[in-house]
């Protein structure tokens, strides 16, 4: 799972994902960043993928466990956002496919 905003390692949300075991990597998304100023999500970061965006960072959760937790997940980021499938490029050159919340223009 790719996070860009406050579930990070360090961020002020991440409480939420760290007991989850795995290993966490580095790396970047196209997408455009925003603080969010409306609906259920307001005062939260957004982004909407696109792929002619800047590159924007990402923390990658890897977890053989992670299916078990997205439920949790998704209740906790809410109406605001959805889950989707991105790809990320790591910062070791590869790349690979991760669910990431953009924000929900419709919420």
């Amino acid at each position: 799972m790719a996070f860009y905003g406050t579930l990070r390692p360090g961020e002020s949300n991440h409480y939420e994902v760290r007991s989850i075991p795995g290993t966490w990597r580095t790396g970047t998304v196209r997408g455009w960043t925003y603080d969010i100023t409306w609906g259920p999500a307001d005062g939260y970061p957004g982004m909407t993928l696109d792929t002619g965006a800047p590159a924007t960072p990402v923390h990658v959760l890897e977890s053989a466990e992670l299916e078990q937790h997205l439920r949790r997940i998704d209740d906790f980021e809410g109406p605001g956002y959805r889950r989707v499938e991105v790809e990320v490029t790591y910062d070791d050159g590869s790349t690979g496919t991760a669910w990431l919340y953009e924000a929900d223009p419709e919420a």
